[in-house]
């Protein structure tokens, strides 16, 4: 099949599912499977030094973005600010993580990597590149782009934004493509 034949199906709209959809078969669910798996994965390479993936992602996101404030670290997250705090809290305890604030600023802590935090950035760095590497080997170019255009498209009918989940239910309620852009298909 030719790339133009591909995109065509991909044009195409998809049949309704049947009202007897075996499990196994549902997007959803494959796409839940394929995630959790990841993350078991990403969980088991992250051991090696010590991490979580949650704290994986606050010391990346941190690195990004230096003396980022604790709401605005866990809107750059999409977690629950409490969930963030905890994590934070043991990585400030490993030395990882410092606080303190903003020159002139009386408002609520700032959060930066201390310079163990910046050595285990470059270590959560280096298992990205593997993943990313191994993700991409694993998908012909026109696939990954494929992935890429459908990933973009649900997440933007989720409400789903790259720096964070919107900030009210009513912009994350999922949203029916055919009212969002009748015009583009997946």
């Amino acid at each position: 099949m030719t790339t133009r034949e591909a995109m065509s199906d991909l044009e195409k709209p998809y049949p309704a599912p049947s009202p007897h959809l075996p499990l196994q078969e549902g997007l959803g669910f494959r796409l839940g499977r394929l995630a959790r798996t990841l993350r078991r994965r990403w969980a088991s390479d992250l051991a090696s030094i010590e991490l979580s993936p949650p704290q994986a992602a606050v010391v990346r996101a941190l690195e990004g973005s230096p003396d980022s404030a604790l709401r605005e670290l866990a809107r750059t997250l999409a977690s629950d600010p409490m969930n963030v705090k905890r994590c934070v809290d043991d990585l400030e305890q490993r030395g990882l993580v410092s606080s303190g604030s903003r020159a002139g600023d009386r408002r609520p802590r700032v959060l930066s990597l201390t310079d163990g935090g910046r050595n285990a950035a470059v270590e959560v760095n280096r298992l990205v590149r593997e993943q990313e590497t191994w993700l991409s080997s694993a998908l012909a170019p026109d696939s990954r782009r494929c992935l890429e255009a459908a990933l973009d498209r649900l997440e933007n009918l989720l409400g789903i934004h790259p720096g964070g989940w919107p900030h009210d239910a009513e912009a994350s309620a999922p949203q029916n493509p055919e009212t969002q852009n009748p015009e583009r298909k997946l």
